[in-house]
Order: structure tokens, then sequence, then C-alpha cells
């Protein structure tokens, strides 16, 4: 079975904390993943922009990763070093699912 992966690069069962305690999966969820709340949304801002725009994944756009990876949906508990890899493997997972 063809393992889950989140609009936004991240494979759910293996770098996911939540998944399957309190995540089936954003896209399970259509992106009302639990900690929007914490940012003031009831859903994932780049779920939202990537179904805006038609897309399946961020991986389809030309601005990723955009200000809404670095800035709306930023951990706050993360360093800047951790995150910048965070993003990196994310940007990477998404290039290799589109076989670039």
């Amino acid at each position: 079975m063809k393992e889950k992966i989140t609009v936004c690069g991240v494979y759910c069962s293996s770098e996911c904390h939540a998944f399957s305690e309190e995540c089936a999966g954003c896209n399970q969820l259509a992106g009302k993943v639990s900690w929007a709340p914490e940012i003031g949304q009831e859903c994932c801002p780049l779920y939202t922009c990537v179904v805006g725009k038609g897309f399946q994944t961020c991986a389809e756009c030309a601005e990723v990763p955009c200000e809404i990876w670095l800035v709306e949906t930023k951990n706050p508990a993360v360093s800047e070093a951790a995150f910048a890899a965070e993003v990196k493997r994310r940007v990477s997972n998404l290039k290799r699912l589109n076989g670039k």
C-alpha cells in the first residue's frame, strides 16, 4: 500500500507525530487538522490553498515553498535550523512524488 502524503509533502505514517492518534491524514480530514485552531484557522492554510488552486499537492505550484509555508504555518516551538531542514525534506518529498 502506498503511504499517504499530505498536500505539503509530509508522509503521514513515518513523519507525522499526530497521525493515527489525533489525525487520519490531512486529505482525509479535508485539511481540518488538530493544530489549525492554534493559528486561528479552521483548516490548514496550505490545504486550503492547494484545493483552491485545483492542485493535488504544493508540488504543482511554482511558489513552493511560499509564505504560507514559511510564515503562516511555521511552528514557533521549532528552531530555525530544524524548520529549514523540515521544509527541505518536505520539498524533496514532493519532488520525488512528481518524479523531479
